[in-house]
């Protein structure tokens, strides 16, 4: 498997996968996906964006499963120094929810009206894309009502990623708090258990 180049340092990997709703990843490095709740995008002329929800490590070959290579071995580090070959019989993948597209040089937090082609890059988004979204938070109805068990967890993840991407904007867990508040209504017991995966500090 190819590795990035350094001439595209946040090129992640392509689009293996897509529907209305997500797309999948194929990382070009071994447990390169990114954390959860990552904002990404694929596609070059007109992205479309989404949060990381998922990510999976496996063989290539899903007849073969990995065994176990490291006893005798001082670390988990000297199993891939003594089996180079893993890094072309392993591959990670990632799924993302999609949350928003741009066109005509603007950013929408709503599906777009296709999904990514196979074989789009799939990038780091930059810091003015993260604040579109993280300002508006539009589309953090979708994740929530995501039929994903762990819906909870990337919304607070996708907040984390936000406010540690975004030092600078002080209120932005606050405003955070009070957007999930409007979206969740009643359901106090659901904002308190994601509020708490959002440390203060």
């Amino acid at each position: 498997m190819s590795t990035p180049s350094y001439e595209y340092p946040f090129r992640i990997g392509e689009v293996i996968e897509s529907d209305t709703n997500e797309f999948t990843t194929q990382c070009y490095e071994l447990y390169g996906a990114p954390s959860l709740g990552t904002l990404v995008k694929a596609g070059e002329t007109e992205p479309v964006y989404g949060v990381v929800s998922y990510s999976h490590t496996s063989g290539l070959d899903p007849t073969r499963r990995p065994i176990a290579r490291g006893e005798g071995l001082a670390s988990e580090d000297l199993v891939y120094d003594e089996n180079p070959q893993l890094n072309r019989l392993l591959t990670t993948n990632f799924k993302t929810t999609i949350v928003g597209f741009k066109f005509s040089s603007q950013i929408t937090t709503y599906l777009p009206p296709r999904p990514p082609r196979i074989h789009s890059f799939v990038s780091q988004c930059e810091n003015t894309e993260i604040l579109t979204f993280a300002k508006s938070l539009d589309f953090m109805s979708s994740i929530l009502g995501a039929n994903l068990p762990q819906s909870d967890d990337v919304a607070a993840a996708f907040i984390r990623y936000a406010c540690q991407a975004l030092p600078e904007e002080t209120e932005l867990r606050v405003e955070s708090a009070k957007r999930l508040a409007s979206l969740l209504g009643n359901d106090t017991r659901r904002l308190e258990g994601i509020l708490r995966r959002i440390p203060n500090d």
